[in-house]
């Protein structure tokens, strides 16, 4: 009986593949949803509303503001300049420890900011990805590399340096803090964890001397800073100081 119930059971999967089924036909319906078609759940409503507001508050808190819009450039902007300046202070602060110079991305700066208040939602929309700061130390060759990679592309955003691209390569480096750009010695590097990673095709970052995480979202050190630079009652100016210049 159990082997009759078996073969059954065979033939009947056998019957359902059958190879002679084949698709004639489909339709589709577009159907809308919005407030109309689907008007909001009143008790959902109701119970996320103090999520909202709490977000909506956060969201909305006033940093600072400036005189007037700052946008990024290639290969200098006035927000360039005021994302790298901001990063460094903050990460020297965090760090407690000298830090050389700092770096992020061209393109993970997502926005610009506007003129008058700059809010909290301001930042996250320059900002919106959760990378981390970190602290590399590295050698001036791998520095300089870093510098040439970005460099070649004119997407060379840096806080705490001057330099002029010739022919893609960043050259007469100089440090605000006085140093100068050494191929042999060691230098402290402010970036984010997607590039130290090797993101944006930066792979050769992978083996510095040392690397730090110091559990520092970029976000929140741009949100520090200029909720910092709001108390001092001083409104941002946008300029740019031509750190990255053409030749």
């Amino acid at each position: 009986m159990k082997k009759l119930l078996f073969f059954a059971l065979i033939l009947a999967g056998l019957s359902a593949c059958n190879p002679g089924y084949h698709l004639t036909n489909r339709t589709a319906t577009r159907i809308g949803v919005d407030s109309i078609a689907a008007p909001a759940d009143s008790s959902v409503s109701r119970f996320l509303d103090p999520y909202r507001q709490k977000l909506n508050q956060t969201m909305n808190e006033v940093l600072t503001r400036s005189t007037g819009r700052i946008e990024k450039g290639q290969p200098d902007g006035p927000l360039n300049n005021l994302l790298t300046d901001a990063l460094l202070q903050q990460s020297i602060q965090r760090y407690g420890k000298p830090i050389d110079c700092s770096h992020l991305n061209f393109g993970g700066i997502r926005n610009n900011l506007p003129e008058g208040n700059i809010t909290t939602g301001s930042i996250f929309e320059v900002m919106p990805f959760d990378n981390q700061l970190v602290v590399m130390t590295m050698t001036g060759a791998m520095l300089q590399q870093l510098m040439n990679h970005f460099a070649s592309g004119n997407k060379l955003v840096m806080g705490g340096i001057r330099t002029k691209i010739r022919n893609g390569q960043a050259q007469n480096v100089a440090f605000t803090n006085g140093r100068t750009l050494q191929p042999g010695e060691t230098y402290v590097v402010a970036m984010s964890d997607y590039v130290a990673d090797g993101g944006d095709n930066a792979g050769f970052l992978k083996n510095p001397i040392k690397r730090e995480n110091i559990n520092y979202l970029i976000r929140d050190a741009l949100i520090d800073y200029f909720r910092q630079q709001g108390k001092s009652g001083q409104p941002l100016n946008p300029v740019t100081d031509g750190r990255i210049s053409l030749e």
